[in-house]
Parts: structure tokens; sequence; C-alpha cells
């Protein structure tokens, strides 16, 4: 979808090709969108965060978690300490039922 939109990105990932090891903070200051797409802060993992230099952060970054329960996970708390806005997933997921409905009931 960003590259719908050309919106350049940066994919980390555990095994790469960038992983969490290689984000540095200048890295995290220029990428101002970071997205969750992992499981980490849902049940069991829900004290878990993906390992990121969120100290880069600021009030220009938006923290995004695809993860909708619990309504605010770790992730999305180390992003608002550093005064970031912080998004979970919960109105992504009613989208997505609301296109799926559409799909199925036409």
């Amino acid at each position: 979808m960003l590259k719908d939109f050309n919106i350049a990105f940066s994919e980390i990932s555990r095994s790469g090709p960038l992983t969490y090891a290689s984000v540095t903070p200048e890295m995290m200051a220029s990428h101002t969108l970071i997205v969750n797409t992992t499981p980490l802060g849902m049940y069991p993992n829900a004290d878990a965060a993906p390992p990121l230099p969120y100290e880069a952060a600021g009030p220009e970054h938006l923290f995004y978690d695809l993860v909708y329960n619990p309504p605010e996970t770790l992730f999305m708390r180390k992003g608002t300490a550093q005064k970031a806005v912080a998004k979970n997933g919960y109105e992504m997921l009613i989208l997505q039922a609301e296109a799926s409905w559409e799909i199925w009931n036409r």
C-alpha cells in the first residue's frame, strides 16, 4: 500500500534484509511513520515490543500498531512516551470487515 502512494519505506524484521539491530537513531528519526505488523504486544506477548531506538522518536512520529487488543500496546506506550502520536489497528480491522462484507454480500 505504501508503494501505491510512492511512500519510501524500510522493512525491518528479525532476519533481514534490515534487522532490528541495524536500526539506528538516525534511521528512526528519518522515518516518521513506524508501523508494527508483528504480533508483539498481543497475548501472550503483551509486554513485548519491537526492539527499536524509541528515544529517537518525537512529536513528528506516528506509531501505528496493527495490534488492536489490547487497545494500547507497549509499542504505542514507548512512542507516546517520546511525544509521538500512536494509533492501534482497531479501525483497520473494522474497515477490513466492512470491505469483506461488501465483497461477499453483493
